[in-house]
């Protein structure tokens, strides 16, 4: 037996022996082997080769721009080779004709360079967002650099391949949902007689009771609509995906608001089905393809689901985690005004697509005490303008200037409230940050929530119309008005309420407790002319208890430590609150959660009115004084107003309300 050199190192049996071959270092420049030249500037001129001095002479700015361009390119290189170890198993595919001159945009601006390492890439049909740190950008930054370098562009099939589309299925979150083929789909679909009534009724904004966000160009998809009645086997599933999330949508109206006979007794089954089939087409077409209308589809399924549930906050808020990175993953994130071939109505439309997401996201992670998917930080997307639907025909070249908001257009509400969100979204995050922020940071986010409610156009101000029994009005018009004030009352109590026992012994933190404490009172102020059938919806429960906790907090705190003089003073706190709780108790009998409600305010009210009445009051308000929007306005609560949002669009997303109660310092 031979003996073995332990000295030696040992190769496995299954492995042969393969001999270490070093690097040869070529002697010419890829461009000279690819066009087969005898020679290059390694070698010196010869029959057609370009030497050293004549590049040299194309001028020092060349030069320096290529070598810039070479730096780049090799550390995008290092990047990725120290990010993907097993490139042998990656698929190395490229955009196509990445090279183009930047000229007018269809908005009327000037094309630029990107800002940042991304871009969005338009193959036809699909719309593809490819980040910095991939393949494509290498292959950007090459024939960037042959342009700068001005060498012709040769032929190469491999690199002139389009963006790879084959990934896998995305699961979403439709447990339920199963892959159903083409005819088994199309068989679900009512005939064409039925389905244009339905349509006409869903995008009939002034009478459809649920908000449905304008996203969609009308002209362009009812001519997509006419073609797949003619040939329905050639619709693909993402837009049938879209069909089905705006029938679903019409059933959802008819189930909760009101059956037409042809209807009676079916809309709800008919929704179920609608819903599924949507979540079947968005499995079997796949979202992460990139292919026209996936975002729509995802958002339009997302306001039924949004009002077909009351109290699935976590659910819907993953929901629109789901959404937000579809359209990132598709560039909506970036401007449009950076694309190349792209008319001005896609421009404006994506623009549009863009703030209902992100606006989705943000009253998503408000309402729910959550962080929001996406920041502002990551998106430069300009907001839509405020323009008519028929100013946007399919041949327009640029867009015509935004009109002012207090010129009501389909988008007006949309821009209004994705302000406004946007600006509750910080409250999201700041409220989620895993150690406190600074004072700065909360003032800064006020003056935000400020801005964003004063933007509000005066015919979608506080106080909505009153109907004839003097409740608050059950209109979209009246649900809007008031969801925009509630909405900014609770982005106040939220952002300041953790301020609020500390706002009693330190002077910085005053402005606070005067914030919470005005809001929480407007917000149970609207409660006065609330008809009992709003007590149906959570967000309205939870808004209602959120605000009586924080002004029994505050009453709790004045009893620990009884300051000279309060303001509001404790008699109008306490008036509110058993105002509150009598009227808990007068919508018992639409909710069962409001008995409950009513029973507990009424326990722990009964203990300060105890107090208020063994102490004596300082400063007392006359048994007849009304207690409701007439009497506290929100000029007289010094502009801090913000709650909870009745907006059909997002009222079935719920919020843990739950105070805490601060330690005292």
């Amino acid at each position: 037996m031979q003996s073995q050199n332990p000295l030696q190192p040992t190769r496995p049996k299954n492995h042969p022996h393969r001999p270490h071959r070093r690097s040869r270092i070529p002697l010419s420049c890829d461009p000279c082997r690819a066009r087969k030249y005898a020679s290059c500037k390694y070698r010196g001129p010869k029959d057609g080769a370009t030497s050293v001095s004549s590049a040299a002479q194309r001028g020092s700015t060349n030069g320096e721009a290529m070598h810039q361009r070479i730096d780049h390119l090799e550390h995008l290189v290092k990047k990725l080779i120290a990010e993907r170890p097993s490139p042998s198993h990656d698929r190395v595919v490229t955009p196509e004709s990445p090279n183009f001159e930047p000229g007018p945009s269809a908005d009327g601006s000037h094309g630029k360079d990107m800002k940042g390492p991304g871009k969005t890439v338009m193959d036809g049909l699909h719309s593809v967002y490819i980040g910095g740190g991939d393949w494509h950008a290498v292959l950007h930054e090459i024939n960037e650099l042959k342009s700068t370098w001005n060498q012709a562009q040769y032929d190469h099939g491999n690199f002139r391949s389009t963006p790879s589309l084959a990934v896998d299925g995305s699961g979403l979150l439709f447990s339920e949902a199963r892959p159903l083929d083409r005819m088994e789909i199309l068989s679900s679909l009512p005939s064409k007689p039925q389905m244009d009534g339905l349509m006409a009724r869903v995008f009939d904004r002034k009478t459809f009771p649920i908000a449905v966000p304008c996203i969609l160009h009308m002209a362009t998809f009812m001519r997509e609509y006419e073609a797949h009645w003619r040939d329905p086997s050639r619709a693909n599933f993402i837009w049938l995906g879209l069909l089905f999330s705006i029938l679903s949508i019409s059933m959802l109206a008819f189930h909760q608001h009101g059956e037409p006979p042809e209807y009676e007794g079916i809309s709800e089954s008919l929704f179920q089905l609608y819903r599924i089939r949507t979540a079947q087409c968005l499995l079997s077409g796949d979202i992460a393809k990139c292919l026209p209308y996936t975002v729509e589809a995802l958002r339009f399924n997302a306001t039924a689901e949004l009002n077909r549930r009351d109290d699935n906050q976590r659910g819907l808020w993953l929901m629109s985690g789901v959404v937000v990175r579809t359209a990132v993953n598709m560039g909506y994130h970036r401007d449009p005004g950076h694309m190349q071939g792209i008319s001005a109505v896609q421009m404006e439309y994506r623009r549009r697509v863009w703030l209902s997401v992100i606006g989705m996201d943000s009253i998503a992670s408000f309402l729910g005490g959550l962080p929001r998917t996406l920041s502002d930080t990551y998106s430069d997307t300009m907001e839509p303008r405020n323009l008519h639907d028929w100013e946007l025909s399919e041949d327009i070249a640029v867009l015509p200037p935004s009109r002012p908001l207090t010129e009501a257009t389909p988008v007006t509400y949309m821009i209004v409230k994705g302000r406004l969100f946007r600006a509750l979204g910080r409250v999201a995050d700041f409220n989620s940050l895993p150690s406190p922020g600074s004072y700065e940071t909360v003032l800064d986010i006020d003056r935000t929530v400020q801005e964003a409610y004063h933007s509000v156009p005066p015919f979608m101000r506080f106080p909505p119309a009153a109907d004839g029994n003097g409740g608050l009005s059950l209109s979209l018009a009246g649900i809007t008005n008031v969801s925009l004030l509630a909405l900014y009352h609770k982005g106040m109590c939220s952002l300041h309420r953790t301020f609020l026992a500390k706002g009693r012994t330190e002077g910085l933190y005053s402005f606070s407790r005067q914030r919470c404490t005005s809001s929480a009172l407007a917000l149970l102020a609207i409660q006065e002319d609330m008809q009992p059938s709003f007590y149906k919806l959570s967000q309205t429960r939870q808004m209602l208890t959120l605000a009586a906790m924080i002004l029994l907090l505050e009453l709790e705190l004045r009893r620990k430590a009884p300051g000279a003089e309060e303001s509001p003073d404790s008699d109008l706190l306490l008036k509110a609150l058993n105002s509150s709780s009598t009227r808990w108790a007068e919508a018992a009998g639409v909710c069962e959660e409001a008995e409950k409600a009513h029973q507990s305010l009424a326990g722990m009210l009964s203990a300060f009115s105890q107090t208020a009445n063994e102490t004596g009051s300082s400063q007392t308000v006359s048994p007849g004084t009304p207690f409701g929007l007439l009497g506290l306005t929100p000029d007289s609560l010094d502009g801090s107003n913000a709650g909870i949002s009745f907006d059909e669009g997002s009222q079935n997303l719920g919020f843990d309300w739950v105070c805490r109660c601060e330690r005292e310092s």
